[in-house]
């Protein structure tokens, strides 16, 4: 089943398994989105910066550095350049994920567990949120220069 929205969306999977990185890319490709994948926490804010993503499906288990080590060096600081939606995304219990991500800031949990055509799907409305969202944002701040431009013709 091919992605109904008009562009692709661009989707990070950041993950220190081979194996779940080339699958999970396969798949979200097959739907129509545009795949980057990562191995490692070090060098994410660089590779962020690259791919700009919609959603970043993060894996906290990481031998040189943790997801929650990521997060605790300050979402704030190390995700400054991206509006991505951020997910953690872990083999780790439902119930466990949702706290860590209300600690970290997580926009939202998907359980590796989860039904592989369940993950397309959120994905899928993960990105329709993301440019909802995104697209508030502009109007917002349309309105605003807007109201400025206005203002200073008085």
């Amino acid at each position: 089943m091919k992605s109904d929205l008009p562009q692709p969306g661009r989707v990070l999977i950041v993950d220190d398994n081979p194996e779940i990185l080339a699958g999970l890319k396969a798949l979200l490709e097959i739907e129509g989105m545009e795949v980057t994948t990562h191995d490692s926490m070090i060098t994410l804010p660089l590779i962020i910066r690259q791919a700009d993503p919609e959603v970043i499906l993060l894996d906290l288990s990481f031998k040189a550095l943790s997801g929650e080590a990521f997060f605790r060096l300050g979402r704030e600081r190390l995700l400054r350049n991206t509006d991505a939606l951020v997910i953690l995304f872990s083999g780790r219990s439902a119930s466990e994920l949702a706290a860590l991500a209300e600690e970290f800031g997580a926009d939202g949990v998907m359980p590796k567990s989860d039904d592989v055509m369940q993950l397309v799907a959120r994905v899928r409305t993960l990105i329709a949120q993301h440019r909802a969202l995104r697209e508030a944002r502009g109007r917002e701040v349309s309105h605003v220069a807007t109201r400025s431009a206005s203002a200073s013709a008085y």
